[in-house]
């Protein structure tokens, strides 16, 4: 005669070593399901449902999902940052020096040639674009013109000179240019506006380390302490 043998189910041999390790005997025919809630009771040698075992498909299924969710986000930061190409700090300092020199200078001949002119006759050519207050605006865009050119050709006070000389390029736009469309042949209003937003570009960026703001920021600061050993 055969002796028959008796078939315990996955979840009785759990319930058995878990016994074994608690130091004592769990009866036999108890069902844990530690995903469908309390335990039941469950009949001796029935096979475990689908639904009460976990799958063992079912732990990769949701991390290669939470995986392949994951990725994409990775995807698109890694090509963002490698979008992105850092541009050296000298390279930097040099492309501010030479937008403040070039529209410095700019802004000084032309506040030159005013003065060449003289005030009546710059007054009198204001006066017949139709800028208001035609004297007082002479004097003020020779001033801004000469002395927010220096300004910004030393890199000294430049968010100052570079409002500055944004204001008065863009009243030279709305009351001297505007009504004669873009080009600058036509007496149109590129030049002053671009002028102009070179100015502010400058005055919220700032002069970059060749100038003389930079010098003085550094001097109120003081020696940097030594980086410890």
């Amino acid at each position: 005669m055969t002796k028959s043998t008796e078939v315990k189910t996955p979840e009785e041999r759990a319930a058995e070593a878990l016994a074994a390790r608690s130091g004592h005997e769990e009866p036999r025919g108890v069902e844990w399901q530690r995903a469908g809630g309390p335990f039941r009771p469950a009949a001796s040698g029935s096979t475990p449902s689908a639904s009460a075992t976990p799958s063992a498909s079912a732990a990769p299924s949701a991390s290669s999902s939470r995986s392949s969710a994951a990725t994409p986000s990775r995807a698109r930061t890694h090509d963002t940052n490698a979008s992105m190409v850092p541009v050296p700090q000298l390279i930097r300092d040099a492309v501010l020096l030479l937008a403040r020199l070039v529209l410095g200078v700019v802004l000084v001949a032309h506040g030159m040639q005013k003065v060449l002119q003289g005030v009546s006759a710059t007054a009198q050519g204001f006066g017949g674009m139709g800028i208001p207050l035609p004297e007082a605006a002479a004097v003020i865009t020779m001033a801004v013109e000469i002395g927010g050119g220096v300004l910004l050709i030393l890199g000294l006070l430049t968010p100052i000179a570079g409002v500055l000389a944004g204001l008065v390029l863009a009243g030279a736009v709305v009351f001297a240019h505007l009504s004669n469309g873009l080009f600058a042949a036509d007496g149109g209003w590129e030049l002053p506006a671009g002028l102009g937003v070179s100015a502010l570009v400058l005055a919220v960026v700032g002069p970059g380390r060749f100038s003389l703001d930079r010098l003085l920021l550094r001097r109120l600061r003081g020696p940097e302490a030594p980086a410890a050993p």
